[in-house]
């Protein structure tokens, strides 16, 4: 997540702070915090085409409002909290692709010996 802005104070003595946030895919919310300590998260989702759901997710015990608590989850799943993942290179998923086939070999070759071995110790071959 980024922070768009700088956060600005809340309340009356300002000890809270609104810090405004982008995922990687352009949703914003605003993170209210006290100090280093995340209290709420205020977002939207879109309901209806006219009017948007204002979702706001406690993320402490102090938090008295007490609304939908899967909506951190959705928000966060539609994009990443990270930076924006890089391309994995073709030779990459070449090398990756080959070990899961080699082990793949590797499983049916095991499987192979130890029943041929096993069905001839039964005397069933």
């Amino acid at each position: 997540m980024e922070g768009s802005h700088a956060p600005f104070p809340l309340g009356p003595d300002g000890r809270l702070e609104a810090e405004p946030l982008t995922n990687a895919v352009g949703n914003h919310a605003v993170l209210v915090r006290e100090g280093e300590q995340p209290r709420a998260l205020v977002t939207v989702e879109s309901g209806s085409p006219e009017r948007g759901r204002v979702i706001i997710v406690p993320l402490d015990n102090d938090v008295e409002m007490r609304v939908d608590g899967d909506a951190l989850a959705i928000w966060l799943s539609q994009g990443s909290i990270g930076p924006a993942p890089s391309n994995v290179p073709r030779w990459a998923n070449a090398i990756g692709f080959a070990l899961v086939i080699a082990a793949v070999g590797f499983v049916l070759l095991g499987s192979v010996t130890f029943f041929g071995w096993l069905f001839r110790t039964l005397g069933w071959l």
